[in-house]
């Protein structure tokens, strides 16, 4: 495009996208971007958000063009990059395999476990079909994925052949910022190896001007683990076993079953989400109807706070607050910010380095050498490598990735085939069911007779 980017976004009715824009419009000048198209199966939604997103476009002087899109074909045509954000199914999907898991006893959780396998499922088919679609027009475009399962994603799409294809997850970078506070520098000043899958990993050393800050910060776990939330769902004991520092999601491979006992009489976390999406959507559009747009933004920004500050909060039983308003939400990073270090490196204006999901390239030989995994990357011109880990993977956390991926693979299979007793198969693989076929069938069974199920064939 002449005289600046194009950005497209397909799922431009997602929850997030507002403040997705946010972040873009803060970048946009040192990006070079000048034009954002979105698509959106649902285009009422979707302009529902574009119109707050306007707005604060509009309140922050920015001169971006946001183009609403019926087609995909227009949206797509001449990106440079296409984001990916959506939900296949919507919450209603998500607060259905949620419960499904939670009534058969086994964790019921967005993307850990059924919840996350059955997400896949419905992703996977639809993320290929688009990719297929955006390379007939856009052949040369960077694709970054925020659609979960971030990793399996990933690894369907380039099994499939293709190597522009990027997952981002916000993970790591969220427990990279709280480190960075602890430690009283700022978070681009640490440099981070991490080790694992999307949702399953692991720092195994952060380094300072040089010198390695993980000893440090073992050795002071009482302390982290007050001050550092994603660390506070762990035990001393247990961080001590991995020797290296855990995402938060490791947490419900440790912790399945209590997860379970503290949830399964209690609405899931997808069930709270779907009552709260019910409520915000109809009272937003008809805010923008009435053209109170501010009242509109401040809706938004209630509504997104409330549920920041409740993330993982049932699951973990967790009373650490998070403390976000608005303001702060807002003005830090998340998925945006990532995919804006990302999109620096590729456009060569500079090197930049951020945990994404590629293939490793050998740096986890046990698992394969072109699995895609969750690692430190350094990106620059064009190009994404793999930050060579210097540190040793505890064995423990070894076999728990080595374990996590095969299910991961066989689930990619599952994807492809449809077929229903592939899928039995591959969610038995999952290290929370252990290899329980007969409980796998059984949830398998139950969720195919309910609304949003996966498009089995056989």
């Amino acid at each position: 495009m002449t005289g600046g980017l194009k950005l497209t976004i397909i799922g431009g009715g997602a929850f997030r996208t507002p403040r997705l824009v946010y972040g873009l419009i803060r970048h946009a000048a040192e990006l070079n971007v000048r034009q954002i198209d979105l698509y959106d199966p649902d285009f009422s939604r979707m302009e529902a958000l574009l119109a707050v997103s306007r707005h604060v476009a509009a309140k922050m002087g920015s001169a971006l063009v946001f183009n609403p899109r019926r087609s995909l074909p227009e949206a797509v045509a001449g990106a440079d990059f296409v984001f990916l954000t959506y939900r296949i199914g919507g919450e209603a999907a998500r607060a259905l395999d949620e419960r499904c898991a939670l009534d058969s006893g086994v964790l019921g959780q967005e993307t850990v476990g059924p919840g996350g396998f059955f997400m896949a499922l419905r992703s996977i088919p639809v993320t290929l079909d688009y990719v297929q679609r955006i390379r007939e027009i856009a052949p040369d475009a960077w694709i970054i994925n925020f659609t979960n399962p971030a990793g399996i994603v990933t690894e369907a799409v380039h099994q499939a052949g293709d190597s522009r294809f990027v997952g981002v997850c916000d993970t790591p970078y969220h427990l990279q910022m709280e480190i960075a506070e602890y430690l009283g520098v700022t978070t681009d000043a640490l440099e981070v190896e991490v080790a694992g899958l999307n949702h399953l990993g692991w720092f195994t050393k952060i380094t300072h001007q040089g010198v390695d800050m993980l000893p440090k910060l073992l050795n002071e776990l009482p302390q982290v683990l007050q001050a550092i939330r994603p660390l506070s769902f762990f035990t001393a004991e247990e961080i001590q076993r991995f020797a290296s520092l855990p995402t938060e999601y490791v947490y419900f491979y440790l912790h399945a079953r209590e997860v379970v006992l503290r949830t399964q009489d209690r609405p899931s976390r997808g069930e709270i989400i779907q009552a709260s999406m019910q409520s915000f959507f109809p009272e937003l559009q008809q805010l923008v109807a009435q053209g109170a747009i501010d009242e509109a933004w401040r809706l938004y920004g209630q509504v997104i706070t409330g549920r920041s500050n409740s993330y993982l909060a049932n699951e973990t039983g967790s009373a650490f607050p998070r403390g976000l308003n608005p303001d702060s939400l807002f003005n830090s990073e998340g998925y945006e910010g990532i995919a804006i270090r990302l999109m620096e490196g590729l456009m060569g204006e500079q090197r930049s380095r951020t945990v994404i999901n590629v293939p490793s390239h050998g740096l986890l030989p046990e698992i394969g050498a072109d699995a895609v995994i969750e690692c430190a990357c350094e990106v620059e011109h064009q190009k994404i490598k793999p930050v060579p880990l210097t540190s040793r993977v505890a064995p423990w956390c070894l076999a728990l990735i080595k374990e996590t991926k095969q299910f991961e693979l066989a689930t990619v299979k599952a994807a492809n085939s449809r077929r229903i007793d592939d899928s039995a198969v591959a969610l038995a693989q999952h290290p929370i069911l252990d290899g329980d076929q007969e409980k796998a069938w059984q949830i398998v069974r139950q969720r195919s007779q309910l609304p949003e199920a996966p498009r089995w064939v056989s």
